[in-house]
Formats: structure tokens, sequence, C-alpha cells
């Protein structure tokens, strides 16, 4: 079985709720930030529309243009004459259309990209460390612990030995009044549940 929380309650209950904060946290603000883009990329149509009317304003001209080619010798040069006067005033405006769009569209996702990095980074830069870090000391510790042989006498002498060399004497403790007099005695259930506890595995 895969592990993905600790066997002991209070540490299991710390990572779940941990985990359960970020999910809300990680859900909320990325659903915010989603709605201040969708809100302000919004006002890209203004440049559409601005970019549109341009473009009628040149198809106009064509028309006109086409329209007008049909008077008797003068015909054609109507035509070119009023389609050039409406292209000219109306590339101008489509292309100011075209970079507004543009423009309104990186500011939206710069200004929503700046939110999600204050609002989350920092949540994100704290706990993805410390939960990739518990994650795997316990998977390893339980693939080392548990597949390990059936001596529990020997076992415990490893992980008591593994106490006393790794866990600070607050934490020794924590478990047995006297880890020292423990250990030269050859007690080493609790200084062994020391170690098991220090990875988040029940004894």
């Amino acid at each position: 079985m895969i592990k993905i929380w600790s066997e002991l309650p209070i540490a299991r209950t710390r990572e779940q709720i941990a985990d359960v904060a970020t999910l809300i946290w990680v859900v909320f603000w990325g659903s915010v930030v989603w709605q201040l883009f969708q809100f302000l990329v919004g006002f890209a149509g203004v440049g559409r529309a601005v970019h549109e009317g341009g473009e009628n304003m040149i198809a106009g001209g064509r028309s006109l243009g086409d329209s007008l080619e049909g008077l008797p010798i003068v015909g054609s040069t109507v035509a070119d004459i009023a389609s050039g006067a409406f292209a000219a005033g109306g590339q101008p405006i489509s292309t100011l259309g075209t970079e507004l769009e543009e423009f309104i569209t990186i500011v939206s996702v710069v200004l929503t990209l700046i939110l999600a990095i204050v609002t989350l980074g920092p949540w994100l830069i704290r706990y993805i460390p410390w939960r990739r870090d518990r994650l795997r000391r316990v998977r390893s510790a339980h693939r080392a612990i548990r597949n390990a042989p059936e001596s529990d006498a020997a076992t415990e002498q490893i992980l008591a030995m593994r106490a006393m060399s790794r866990l600070d004497y607050s934490t020794l403790l924590s478990f047995t009044p006297d880890p020292l007099g423990d250990w030269t005695a050859g007690r080493h259930d609790r200084l062994a549940k020391a170690e098991l506890a220090s990875v988040g595995l029940r004894p």
C-alpha cells in the first residue's frame, strides 16, 4: 500500500489538515485569479470593436468604390479615390484596435500572475518542501523497516541504536525517562518506539 500520511494519529492529522488547507487555499485563490483574468481580459473586447470598426470602414470604402466604378469616364478614378480614402482612414483604426486588444490581454495576464504569485507562492514554497520531505521519510522508513526480517529483538536493537545516535535528548526523554540507562540495560522497546515515531510509523 502506498503511504500518503504518517501512521501516528497526531502526525497524520497534522498532515491531513495541511493537505486540506492547501487544497482549499489553492482552489479559492485559483478561482479568484481566474475570475480576475476573465474580468480584465473582457476589456479586450473594446480593442476588438475598434479593430472591427476600422475593418468595416475599409470594407465600406471598397463597396462604395465598386458602386462608383460604373460611372462613365471617371468611374474607375473616383472608385480608386473613394476606396483609398476609406482605407487610409480605416487602417490606422484597425491597427489601433489590434494593438489595444493585445495590450489589454498582456496586462490581464501580468496582473493575474502577480496575484497568483503573491497569494499562492509563499504558501506553496513552505508547504511543498515540508510535505515532500515527510512523504519521502515515511515511505522510505516503511519500506526499510516493515520489510525487515522477522526478528523483533534484532529490529528493536537496530532502531534503538538509530534513535540513540540520531535523535536529540529532548525527543528521547519524551519516550523514556532514562534513555542511556535503557540502552545500556538492553531495554530497546521505548527507544525503538522513539525512532519509529520520528519517521511517522507506529510500533
